[in-house]
């Protein structure tokens, strides 16, 4: 039998003789602290002793009854990112924008701005985007070129 000493969870220090296995240790660590062997942890020099390794404690060596805890793994490390965040598009609210498709003559009749897709998907009441160089139907995606 090799004489160890145990230090217990409230910081009592013991001298024990150990049984030959670590199991049989760790079930009599057990009973000395009243909880179950399940929730026990025993370490010794910074390595934790597991119930299938073999018992090679020297003698007079310190071993350490530790309660398992909850969560308590590894701290994650925080993310560093290296391109800043894509921002985002935000529609430009425009006040009364319908004035720009219509306008109202002198005689009281109304007359369109933009001209009508002439596509039978889409009919009359869709406008067509005007750019520079071309107009576009925003919902079929017909395309006429300006001349």
């Amino acid at each position: 039998m090799v004489q160890i000493f145990l230090k217990r969870t409230d910081g009592a220090v013991e001298c024990i003789n150990a049984p030959a296995t670590i199991s049989e240790l760790r079930s009599y660590v057990a009973e000395l602290e009243g909880v179950e062997a399940c929730d026990l942890r025993l370490s010794t020099a910074a390595y934790d002793l597991s119930d299938n390794e073999s018992f090679d404690l020297p003698e007079n060596s310190t071993l350490f009854a530790h309660l398992r805890l909850l969560g308590g793994g590894k701290k994650r490390k925080k993310k560093t990112y290296t391109k800043p965040k894509k921002i985002k598009h935000k529609k430009k609210k425009v006040p009364k924008a319908v004035f720009k498709f219509y306008e109202v003559k002198a005689d009281g009749t109304i007359e369109r701005l933009r001209k009508d897709c002439p596509s039978e998907t889409c009919g009359v009441g869709t406008f067509m985007a005007q750019h520079k160089d071309r107009r576009t139907c925003g919902k079929c995606g017909l395309t006429f070129k300006n001349p």
